[in-house]
Order: structure tokens, then C-alpha cells, then sequence
């Protein structure tokens, strides 16, 4: 799955509210800086060339504009996307007083590691959406 996929639901909950009313955003890099040079450097440039396009693909520099509920989801041992990634977003939401939820997954990499990780993750992921966006789905 690509980057922007991955990001893609935390970037339309902070930026456009008005249509995204919640949102899980699992294993993102929220910050491209501490992403693979290799793809970063291809599409945004050098971080000191291009600071703009670096902050403007980034989740961390709109979190204080979160006013819906998002779940952040992140396997501990992911080697392709570090969880550093989530945990500097989930401490910029916690800077801005907006409350959010963190779930980690101890020995979890980039992808579940079995059918019955990836169905119970996403029980979860609907137990969360059904609380936040106050719906009785049966």
C-alpha cells in the first residue's frame, strides 16, 4: 500500500472536517522527513531545498486543526514506516489538547501478521467508527 493511502484519511480528517467526520489511519508517515530517502527525495526534493512541500505533506503541521475523532494504528516492529511516525503525531495532538486514540501493536510489522490479526483489527477499526460517528449499525 502507498504512502499517501496510508496518510491519506489522517490529511482529510485534519484538513476537511466538513466532509470527513472520522477517521483510523494505520502504519502512515505522517512525516516525510523520517521516511525513505530514496522515495521522499524522488517527489518532495532535499527537506532543505523544498521545507514547504515537506511541511505541506505532512499530517504533524495541521494537527492542531483536528476537531474530528481519529484512531492512529501502528505495528511496533514496522521497519518500513518506524513508528516514530505516529508517535510525533499522536504528541502534536496531545500538544493541542485534542484528545485522540493510539493503538500500538506489539509485534506487528507494516502488515498484520495473520488473517485473525488483520479480522480483529478490523473489528476494532468498526467498534471505533461506530462510537464516533454515533451510528447503530447492526
Amino acid at each position: 500500500m502507498r504512502w499517501w493511502v496510508l496518510a491519506l484519511a489522517a490529511i482529510a480528517v485534519i484538513r476537511r472536517p466538513d466532509v470527513f467526520h472520522a477517521a483510523v489511519s494505520g502504519a502512515a508517515p505522517h512525516d516525510q522527513r523520517l521516511y525513505d530517502t530514496h522515495w521522499r527525495e524522488r517527489f518532495l526534493g532535499l527537506p532543505q531545498q523544498n521545507p514547504e512541500g515537506y511541511d505541506r505533506s505532512s499530517t504533524i503541521t495541521g494537527a492542531a486543526s483536528l476537531t474530528r475523532p481519529l484512531l492512529l494504528i501502528h505495528g511496533m516492529a514496522d521497519d518500513n514506516v518506524v513508528v516514530a511516525h505516529t508517535l510525533r503525531l499522536s504528541a502534536a495532538l496531545l500538544t493541542a489538547g485534542y484528545p485522540h486514540q493510539v493503538l500500538p501493536l506489539t509485534g506487528i510489522t507494516h502488515m498484520a501478521s495473520s488473517e485473525t490479526v488483520a479480522e480483529n483489527m478490523l473489528g476494532l477499526q468498526l467498534d471505533f467508527l461506530r462510537r464516533a460517528l454515533a451510528l447503530a449499525l447492526a
